[in-house]
């Protein structure tokens, strides 16, 4: 006999798991990589007037002005909700 597939909200509620942790962990690579900008911002504003223009001042630029911080959190919001929605039972039970 085959096994029965898990069900509908079994799956969901895996995926929704894995959204979280998934987003979890983009979230530390991204207070990650914050910090680390801050790090070469420090550097920007005390590198020598001289090497300001050098190619070592263009590459400190590009990596200060990559917008690392994002403007809203709706991919937060949307897998907050997929976690906590009421999913339908069906079959009379809802």
């Amino acid at each position: 006999m085959a096994k029965r597939p898990p069900s509908r909200a079994a799956r969901w509620s895996e995926a929704a798991q894995r959204a979280q942790n998934a987003w979890n962990e983009l979230e530390a690579a991204m207070n990650d990589l914050l910090e680390v900008q801050q790090e070469y911002q420090d550097w920007k504003d005390n590198l020598p007037e001289n090497l300001q223009q050098s190619a070592l001042g263009e590459k400190l630029d590009a990596v200060c002005d990559l917008q690392l911080d994002p403007a809203d959190h709706e991919i937060q919001n949307v897998i907050d909700e997929a976690a906590n929605i009421d999913l339908p039972q069906g079959f009379g039970r809802d």
